[in-house]
Formats: structure tokens, sequence, C-alpha cells
């Protein structure tokens, strides 16, 4: 909700970066936290996240200076690791079967990408009427949440992520098959937040657009990266998640290049490609990784630390980049850099996904069974 609204404190491209990326770090600084209990008490977690994430926003709601937003900024970091780590921990140990789980999170990350999405529209629509508005509404809706995840979210007793809790990050860390989706995942958020914290201002300046416009333009993000990662799950189980993933990034990665930004349907046209392209990428990895985790480490939910870890780095480097080559460049180049990143990393992501590689395996026994 902060995105229209952070340019606001007219502060310099790089102290309004740090501003993005503060989140983002102390997201990433806090993951030893999540993953010695995301596979222990995945409910609390997630409950306790959202309760401390309403105190963190009501900072926003009673200050408007940019040290109190920094350290706001900073502490919903931590925050955010223990409910999105926690989050897809509980739906992976929900649901054993890789089809089941594929739509799961991809319904899941519908739910995030929507609120990051409709975030803007709303924080620049309400803090117009009222400044503390959006933040005293968000707040009391993340109290409501927690005491739901609290009271009627069911635990996971027994359930089979447990045992994996012994492989640690760095083993996951250093798989192939895992690195190659947590790159995917970087890479992709390091361009969209190269964006989110450099278009607000541009569109500002360029178009003279109001913070409630700027806001309402976000819904060309959000519509189609909500119906993407929604129907990810699906998507994936017909085309295959890796296959998804990769056409994610080229449709985002032009998309992103798409110019000249001086026109503003241009801009407008573009931030459609750029949500599809979000959407089917964060809506297939979670599924695509759920996979690793159950063949390779037990079911542990530790992956998806790491897929957090990945996101919020992407979250670092884009905004501090990205507001640094605007700051010499232009919002121009910047866009041509941050799409070509991830053109040239959609070939990384090779065509046989963990799931493939498993039945190629299985009918190879097959085969060697019948020839004995």
């Amino acid at each position: 909700m902060a995105i229209p609204i952070f340019p606001l404190l007219e502060k310099a491209d790089v102290l309004i970066g740090v501003l993005f990326a503060a989140k983002a770090a102390f997201q990433i600084l806090s993951s030893p936290l999540a993953a010695r209990l995301v596979d222990r008490r995945p409910r609390e977690m997630i409950a306790l996240g959202l309760a401390l994430e309403a105190g963190t926003v009501l900072l926003f709601a009673t200050a408007f200076s940019y040290p109190v937003w920094l350290a706001a900024r900073a502490l919903s970091g931590v925050t955010s690791s223990l409910i999105i780590s926690a989050g897809f921990a509980h739906l992976n140990g929900r649901f054993s079967d890789g089809d089941q789980r594929a739509v799961a999170m991809g319904l899941a990350t519908t739910g995030i990408v929507g609120g990051v999405c409709l975030g803007p529209v709303l924080g620049g629509t309400l803090y117009q009427a009222r400044p503390a508005l959006p933040f005293a509404l968000l707040a009391a809706a993340e109290l409501a949440v927690a005491l739901l995840a609290w009271r009627c979210l069911p635990g996971l007793e027994g359930a089979p992520a447990a045992a994996g809790g012994e492989a640690g990050l760095g083993t996951m860390a250093r798989s192939p098959e895992v690195l190659r989706p947590l790159g995917a995942l970087a890479a992709a958020n390091a361009a969209i937040s190269c964006l989110e914290s450099t278009v607000a201002r541009h569109l500002r300046e360029a178009f003279g657009l109001s913070a409630g416009q700027v806001g309402a333009a976000f819904l060309l993000v959000s519509g189609p990266s909500c119906l993407l990662s929604g129907a990810a799950g699906p998507l994936g189980n017909r085309l295959g998640r890796a296959r998804l993933v990769r056409a994610g990034l080229l449709l985002q990665g032009l998309s992103t290049m798409l110019g000249p930004k001086s026109w503003l349907w241009v801009n407008l046209v573009s931030f459609v490609g750029i949500g599809a392209g979000m959407g089917a990428i964060d809506g297939a990895t979670p599924s695509l990784l759920g996979e690793v985790a159950s063949e390779r480490f037990g079911g542990s939910g530790k992956i998806f630390v790491l897929s957090n870890v990945a996101v919020q780095l992407g979250f670092v480097v884009g905004p501090i980049l990205g507001n640094s080559i605007v700051g010499v460049y232009g919002f121009g180049v910047c866009s041509v850099a941050a799409g070509a990143a991830l053109v040239v990393y959609a070939p990384i992501i090779r065509r046989m996904s963990p799931s493939s590689k498993s039945s190629h395996q299985t009918k190879n026994a097959i085969l060697e069974s019948a020839c004995h």
C-alpha cells in the first residue's frame, strides 16, 4: 500500500530504494529463525506473524517520518518471514499429492500476489481520503486474520513435513534442482521491485498522475497476476511447471522492456504483461520446490524459507539497483536492463522438472525389469 505514498516523503532516489529494500533485507536476516520453527509450529508462526505485522502497520499510521518508516519496514520483514515460510510449509504438509499441492500453492500465491498488487490501489486511494486510513484498516484486517488462523487453521500432527527437519538450509541450497527455481524467483522479483520502486515517481513526473491514479494503474498488474497465479496449478500440471516458469520469465522480461516509456499507454500495456508473467512464476515455483522437498528432503518446509530468501533478495537488489540506474540513466534504461536479465535467465530453467525426472527414472526401471 505504501508504493504510491513513499515518494511523498520527498527523499532522494537512493533513500527511497533503501526504504523499499529494508523489509526484504530483514526478511533474509530472520530466515534462520524461521528455519528453526517452520516444520514445528507453522500455525502458530502464521498467527504470531500477522499480529506483529499489525503493530508495524500502526507505525505507518502514527508517523510521517523517514526514520520511523524505515524501522517499521525492517520489523515488517521479520514478520513476513514467519508468515510466508510457515504458510507454504503448512500447505506442503497438508497435501501429499503433487497435483493437489500445486493447485493449493497456486491459490495461496494468488493471495500474496493479490495483496501486493491491490495494495497500491487501496493505499493511494485511501491515503488521499485520510493519511492514516489505509494503515489503520490493514492493521484491523491482519488482527482478524491472525485470530482466525489461531482458532481455525488445522494442525499438522504427524504430518510427513516434520520428518524432513534434519535437512539443513545449506544442503538444500547446494542442490541444482533447488537453485534454478530460486534463481527465477530472485530475478523476477528483482525486476518487478526495481520497477515498483521507480515507476510511481516516473508516472507522477512524466504524466502528472496523482497518488490515487498511480495506485489505480497497478490494477493492470494485479488482475493478470492474480489470474495467472491462481491458474498456475492446473496449467503447470498439464504443461509442466518448469515450462510455465520459463514462459513467465520471457513474458515478464519482454513486457518490462516494452517502450518507449514516454508514452503513457505503453507503460500501461507493459503492466499487463508484467503482471501475467509474474503470476505464472510465483504461482508455479512453490509447487516445483515442493516436489523437490518431497523427493529429496523428506517434505521439509525449510525449502520455503529458501524460496522466501530468494524473493526477498530480489526485493533488496531491485529497488537499490533500479533507483541508482534511474538516477543516472533514466527510467527507460532501467526497464530495458531489468527485462533483459529475465530473458537471459529463462533458458536456465530446464525442460525436465523433478517430477518428470522421477517419471523418467521410473520408466527406465520398468524397462530394466522387463529386460531381466
